[in-house]
């Protein structure tokens, strides 16, 4: 019989195979296909053992001596064949004897022996084909090769029985007992077989590997036992523990899309360059020195450093070690308190990289500007329980609603730009306090305290926030009069200077356009709009006025008849509060500064018939950004990238803003001018701290005032510039 993979087209290939990705799956075949083993011949042990009681010696007493003796040989070359193939695979190079050994002459014992790896191996496939086809068809990609013969696939049933051959070709075992153990691995590697796909199809969809690819058929004892909630689709999921069946809601079916999952599979590929930049060693690899640490055994040291509180760390910007560095110097501190001997503790790929991320994540947001030491040292009590999130569900960082995601950006949230100066901030960092004293206690791998506690600490911001938001509002609607206030002003000043010209007008005249006829233009502007029929009245009053000027300038003698009718000019003073017998006065100055001027005679500087104007208070001046010229030229200096960034933030947006302290303070999109498109910038308090254009915001960004995220939340931001650390330190950036 021959066996062939299921996979029947051709495969995209990489150029040479993926180390670490096959580092992790390495780990995941022998973790569980050696355990599988040790327990088949265990079971046989009880089988022989039962026989030899019966007085059947063939298989009895006998044959139990010989396993017994044989049994811990059997596994290490079993675990070592495993090891050899994988190890091949990295070197590109193929099994020694390949298919066509089945062609030469076969003993008898060999020829059983075949025989008994193709019956395991159809056993095997007939309750796990459908996994173990698209486990295939994404190992080939990851190996760098095409479609791998069955004798060359170390996650198929061929190779593991044939590798179980092996270990037993040199030993002095009975051909019967032989037969038997295969039978006896036969049912433990079909229950084991059932994890590994899963396992593994999962890792490397995660890694960008094929994620279209879907399983169907039956389903995996193991994934039958655990029941729904542990068994997901391979490609939506990213932690090597699998789906963790307590992920509540909706988060746990949330599909991670194919760029999602390529970019971390690249951000994980950059991780080693890192590494090196910063002297930290590397996650073990099948040659690493010393024993790998299970993935539990770590757990429960992180748990140790969790609970034990004697833990500190400082951001890499404060201190001489990285957040990294840090944290394994810590963990190798808590290992030895459990036993663990060594000076350093040896994780495997999966391990070493969730390990890694997390700590480059805190790094990078305790880093920030935006929070001073206390709420770094608040949000560095977290580490530990992000580092065991991340160990067992990678999707962490894929998952944009995982659980634990929300609850750091919510922390931020709060936190951001919060030095307790109002009592109502020393409120919300008191109840910060609360959450993170609540999540070191009671954060016990079960992920549903992260959404609890996000949940009650976004209620009891959404309840602090509420006292904030008629200040906003009050805050926008003074802008938006502002700027409509403004705005009207423009217009009148340009209509009047379009109308006044060149003209040198006398004082009285003077002043009354500038004074009187330009605030009455401006509230009829608010009120009714340019163009308005009052408007336009005003504006006909005002060239009546002007032609008046003008004739008595050329000493035409009508020109005190330009004045009537006067229905517009006694609007204009009207709106200045010049009533009666004040608005009479006042046209009568305007005919004597006529006259004067018919007759040649010099214009008065003043004349107290014309009333004083009343006007409505000026706005408060507005905060001035400090801008930078371009030398040469009036241009502002900015770069372009940032202006187009800064473009695109809408109402909602945050930004930070440095304040004249130095520290910067989160500032909100609070309105956007439809007049001049200046941005208004509130506090969380709905106070007002800048209004400014695009423009003027690029400036500032380029003088280190104003920092744009990369990301919509805290957690994106960070991550944004983890990647650009680690395009850094490999050399991409």
């Amino acid at each position: 019989m021959n066996f062939r993979s299921p996979a029947e087209s051709p495969i995209p290939m990489p150029s040479r195979a993926n180390g670490p990705l096959l580092d992790a799956l390495q780990k995941h075949v022998i973790d569980r296909a050696v355990p599988a083993l040790d327990r088949a011949l265990a079971d046989l042990d009880d089988y022989l053992f039962d026989r030899s009681q019966s007085g059947e010696e063939s298989l009895g007493l006998m044959a139990l001596r010989d396993m017994r003796r044989a049994r811990g040989e059997i596994i290490q070359r079993f675990r070592q064949a495993v090891l050899n193939r994988f190890r091949g695979l990295r070197a590109g190079s193929a099994v020694g004897d390949g298919d066509d050994a089945g062609l030469s002459l076969l003993s008898d014992q060999d020829l059983e022996e075949q025989l008994a790896v193709e019956q395991l191996a159809a056993a095997v496939l007939r309750t796990h084909a459908s996994a173990f086809e698209v486990a295939s068809k994404r190992f080939s990609v990851v190996a760098g090769q095409g479609e791998l013969p069955p004798l060359e696939n170390p996650l198929g049933p061929v190779f593991l029985a044939s590798a179980l051959g092996q270990a037993m070709s040199k030993l002095d075992l009975e051909p019967d007992l032989r037969i038997v153990v295969f039978k006896f691995f036969e049912r433990e590697l079909t229950s084991a077989l059932g994890d590994i796909y899963e396992r593994c199809n999962t890792l490397m969809a995660a890694a960008g590997i094929l994620p279209e690819l879907r399983t169907s058929g039956r389903v995996p004892p193991r994934a039958a036992r655990a029941g729904a909630g542990a068994a997901q689709a391979p490609s939506a999921a990213g932690g090597h523990e699998g789906p963790p069946a307590n992920l509540d809601g909706g988060a746990a079916a949330m599909p991670i899309s194919g760029a999602e999952q390529a970019e971390f599979a690249n951000m994980l590929g950059m991780l080693q360059g890192w590494r090196s930049a910063m002297g930290l060693a590397a996650p073990a690899g099948p040659a690493g020195a010393g024993p790998v640490l299970p993935t539990q055994d770590l757990m429960s040291i992180l748990s140790l450093m969790q609970h034990d509180g004697s833990a500190r760390f400082t951001p890499a910007g404060e201190a001489e070690q990285s957040l990294a560095g840090q944290l394994r110097q810590q963990m190798t501190q808590s290992a030895r308190k459990l036993g663990v001997r060594g000076d350093n503790i040896n994780l495997d790929g999966l391990d070493g990289d969730a390990v890694d991320l997390v700590a480059l994540l805190f790094d990078v947001l305790l880093d920030g500007p935006q929070y001073d030491t206390q709420i770094r040292q608040k949000i560095g009590r977290m580490l530990v329980p992000y580092v065991k999130v991340a160990v067992k569900d990678r999707r962490m960082f894929m998952l944009k609603e995982h659980p634990a995601r929300k609850l750091l950006n919510t922390v931020a949230e709060a936190c951001e730009g919060n030095r307790g100066e109002a009592p109502q901030e020393r409120e919300l960092l008191t109840r910060v306090d609360h959450t993170i004293d609540r999540l070191v206690a009671e954060f016990n791998e079960d992920v549903a305290i992260f959404e609890t506690l996000e949940q009650e600490l976004r209620a009891y911001m959404a309840q602090h926030r509420k006292r904030f938001e008629l200040a906003e509002k009050r805050t926008a609607e003074a802008q938006r009069g502002r700027e409509r206030l403004e705005h009207a002003r423009k217009v009148a000043a340009e209509d009047l200077d379009r109308l006044r010209a060149d003209r040198l007008l006398p004082p009285v005249i003077g002043d009354f356009l500038s004074r009187h006829a330009s605030h009455h233009l401006t509230q009829v502007a608010l009120r009714d709009g340019r163009g308005a029929p009052r408007y336009e009245e005003a504006l006909r009053a005002v060239e009546q006025l002007l032609a008046a000027f003008d004739e008595a300038a050329a000493g035409v003698a009508s020109a005190s008849a330009a004045l009537q009718p006067d229905d517009g000019l006694r609007a204009i003073l009207a709106s200045a509060g010049c009533v009666g017998e004040a608005t009479q006065a006042a046209l009568d100055a305007l005919r004597d500064a006529l006259s004067r001027l018919l007759a040649g005679q010099a214009a008065l500087e003043d004349d107290a018939r014309m009333p004083v104007q009343v006007a409505a208070a000026e706005p408060a001046p507005e905060p001035e950004p400090q801008l930078e010229v371009v030398a040469g030229s009036a241009s502002l200096d900015y770069d372009a990238a940032m202006l187009e960034r800064i473009r695109k933030l809408q109402i909602g947006d945050w930004i930070q803003l440095a304040a004249a302290d130095g520290h910067f303070a989160p500032a909100k999109v609070s309105w956007i001018s439809p007049i001049s498109a200046r941005l208004l910038l509130v506090n969380r308090r709905g106070i007002r701290v800048l209004v400014a254009s695009v423009e003027e915001l690029a400036v500032m960004a380029k003088l280190d005032r104003v920092i744009v995220r990369d990301g919509e939340t805290a957690f994106e931001d960070a991550m944004h510039q983890v990647v650009g650390r680690l395009q850094s330190a490999s050399g991409k950036g």
